[in-house]
């Protein structure tokens, strides 16, 4: 009899994570109504199952308060499935927020807990990156080494090249903006702001026909998929963002990537998208 109870209760454990895998796999495929409906009775049910917090994890649309799930996760139960996902899912919000030392404090660690999992690539090259843009070049090289002899199959030197050789050009594009901007020098500057005064005032009344136009590279149900997709993007070098939508009494979250003043600026911007990153955008007229 006691053998009974024991396969019972074994047959109900595997029945419950089954349960929460699926509605996992839903919500990751941007489905979320069935698992947003039975939220409350699964807490009741599964309170300290691991799977049930990344479930709420991934279901909250607050980031902050996702953050901090994923983060509980991670701290209570890092040798779960579901422990490099919560760690990604961290990071990921840093990285987003600006926040990359944080982000980077996340991201290592991956090779370190979680040298196998499928999100290893991705973290290296996002703890790379967070290095640079963070004013750690140098840091960045010296891991770059490292992983290089972690993971041989990984193209980390290429990897590390790419990301140096972007980081150079938007530091370069930034510098001739602000050269474009500030036409005369520190000396000139108090003798102009009447003037400067001038120009803002007419920027801002002409400010309809400028930067009148985006890219968007995709509209989700799922706001955990648009923010995925603008981490892509951003990693890749475009000032992407994700915008809430109403269409049709539906909420979307769309990816867009920034203000253009003309459909032909937008448009060679979307060929280094496609080039990059294999992913198609349209241009769309800003609101």
């Amino acid at each position: 009899m006691r053998l009974v109870y024991i396969l019972m209760a074994y047959s109900s454990i595997l029945s419950s994570q089954d349960h929460l895998d699926v509605f996992i796999q839903d919500v990751l495929h941007g489905s979320r109504d069935s698992a947003t409906i039975y939220l409350p009775t699964l807490e009741q049910k599964y309170p300290n199952n691991p799977s049930l917090l990344y479930l709420k994890g991934l279901l909250e649309t607050d980031g902050d308060n996702a953050k901090d799930i994923f983060t509980k996760l991670y701290n209570n139960h890092p040798t779960n499935e579901y422990g490099d996902d919560a760690v990604m899912k961290v990071a990921e919000y840093y990285y987003a927020a600006g926040l990359y030392i944080q982000a980077g404090n996340w991201l290592k660690k991956m090779p370190i807990y979680y040298s196998r999992s499928e999100h290893i690539e991705r973290a290296v090259k996002l703890f790379l990156n967070a290095l640079i843009v963070s004013g750690h070049r140098d840091t960045a090289i010296f891991y770059s080494r490292v992983f290089e002899r972690q993971f041989p199959d990984l193209d980390v030197d290429g990897k590390i090249n790419d990301l140096l050789e972007d980081f150079q050009k938007s530091a370069q594009e930034k510098e001739n903006d602000k050269k474009k901007q500030s036409p005369y020098d520190e000396s000139e500057k108090d003798s102009n702001i009447e003037t400067d005064n001038k120009k803002q005032v007419i920027k801002q009344s002409n400010n309809k026909s400028v930067e009148k136009f985006s890219l968007q590279t995709g509209a989700f149900s799922s706001r955990e998929n648009a923010e995925s997709q603008k981490i892509n993007l951003i990693i890749a070098g475009f000032k992407a963002r994700v915008k809430k939508l109403y269409r049709n009494d539906r909420t979307l979250y769309a990816v867009r990537i920034g203000y253009y003043n003309s459909k032909d600026d937008a448009e060679v911007v979307s060929v280094q998208v496609k080039k990059k990153l294999d992913i198609d955008s349209i241009t769309i007229t800003n609101n």
